[in-house]
């Protein structure tokens, strides 16, 4: 069997790589700060805390993955 040769396809996959961390870590960083902040400093309980992070995390990954692809 023939070894399959990936170079052509190394600079595809590898924006498709920088793309996908992108989606995943931007909201996921700003998300976990906002929990932080929220029960650190304004002291919401932690249920209410979860609530909003999700809220906002699942709005960012929305608003990232609108600007990346449209």
């Amino acid at each position: 069997m023939e070894q399959i040769d990936w170079g052509p396809l190394k600079s595809t996959i590898d924006e498709l790589a920088l793309q996908l961390a992108l989606i995943l870590i931007i909201p996921l960083v700003i998300s976990l700060v906002l929990k932080f902040l929220l029960v650190r400093l304004v002291r919401l309980p932690n249920k209410a805390a979860n609530f909003l992070t999700a809220a906002v995390g699942l709005f960012l990954f929305y608003k990232v993955f609108e600007i990346m692809f449209t």
